[in-house]
């Protein structure tokens, strides 16, 4: 009976600290060119599919690489060719569960062939309102769509955006969504953009990934998705400077192939298919382990945010410098900075 016992209580220790079935997700941000298409595979077993790129016959080959054989849910950011090709076909074979887009009316023959594919599998529709859909352990949040839609460049700015939080590890898919729409997130849904893993909006086009957007989101990596030689130009250069002045981690499908995240819910890899993995940014060095004086802000003020941030930094932060001075805020200690209602940088951690 003893030995029972023993059994017993050492399964119970094993199921509750995670060691005996271990959950672990797969992300892998596809190089499909001049496109976006992400696959999410759970350990469990369940399939996500956002987008599905430019190319019919190269999404279908990537699928059968990756042995998929079902789909529980498939969403469409929008209905843009270069994000929605060879959906209808995806809809055939693989017989998702159900399907989510924003419900905007568009009438090109891609995008009619997907509703008629809807259609004949009698797939479960879901228009992208503010939602939150529970799948295994993945939680995933329709953020809450623009109101009223955005006029300027309507489809992109009007991408569904989606937030995934698997365990203590989140990524953000915003669509093709610009500056406008980016604008209208961090005025209205600030709290819920702060992730790990940002999917850049529109293909690092300068329209979006406005410094304000970028600050608010917080990301420790940053996707990609475009294609070699795009005629685009795509990233813009000026997106690649606000990543790097962040000191966000970049990876582009058009350099690194396909970007695979892996996570375990506390900690994450990330593994291109050309280049070397690597797991999240170091810890910065602090001024004290590197021989340099903490107090650098005239007056000694050891704490700084900018007026238009909920982030407060220590003054030797990166960050600091892209802060005008007229929008600084200076805190002499980390309970002020906390009671003004702003959190810590994730960065330089106060």
């Amino acid at each position: 009976m003893k030995k029972y016992l023993f059994i017993l209580t050492l399964l119970f220790f094993l199921l509750f600290t995670g060691i005996l079935f271990a959950s672990t997700l797969r992300v892998y941000f596809l190089d499909v060119g001049q496109g976006d298409s992400t696959v999410i595979i759970s350990s469990a077993g369940e399939v996500v599919m956002i987008d599905s790129g430019p190319d019919e016959n190269l999404i279908l080959q990537k699928l059968k690489d990756l042995k998929i054989s079902h789909i529980d849910l498939l969403i469409a950011s929008h209905p843009h060719a270069d994000h929605i090709s060879g959906m209808d076909k995806i809809i055939d074979i693989y017989k998702p569960r159900a399907f989510i887009d924003p419900g905007i009316p568009h009438t090109t023959n891609t995008y009619e062939n997907l509703l008629l594919s809807l259609k004949r599998n009698n797939t479960k529709y879901y228009q992208a309102t503010e939602r939150k859909i529970s799948l295994g352990s993945m939680l995933f949040t329709i953020l809450p769509p623009a109101n009223p839609l955005i006029g300027e460049s309507q489809l992109n700015n009007n991408s569904a955006v989606i937030r995934l939080d698997f365990g203590k590890v989140s990524f953000l898919f915003p669509g093709d969504i610009e500056k406008e729409r980016e604008n209208q997130l961090v005025q209205f849904t600030k709290g819920q953009l702060d992730v790990d893993i940002l999917k850049v909006p529109h293909h690092g086009s300068s329209t979006g990934t406005t410094i304000s957007f970028i600050q608010a989101v917080s990301p420790q990596v940053a996707v990609i998705f475009c294609g070699k030689g795009n005629s685009y130009g795509h990233p813009h250069q000026e997106t690649i400077d606000t990543l790097l002045n962040a000191g966000i981690q970049i990876y582009r499908t058009d350099l690194n192939g396909t970007v695979l995240v892996e996570t375990d819910g506390n900690t994450y890899k990330v593994i291109p298919e050309i280049g070397e993995a690597r797991g999240p940014p170091d810890i910065i060095q602090t001024p004290s382990q590197i021989g340099v004086a903490e107090d650098t802000e005239p007056g000694g003020y050891k704490y700084v945010a900018s007026k238009n941030s909920d982030v407060f930094h220590y003054s030797w932060c990166n960050y600091v410098s892209k802060i005008k001075p007229s929008n600084l805020v200076h805190f002499s200690t980390r309970e002020e900075a906390i009671a003004s209602g702003r959190r810590p940088c994730k960065r330089c951690k106060p």
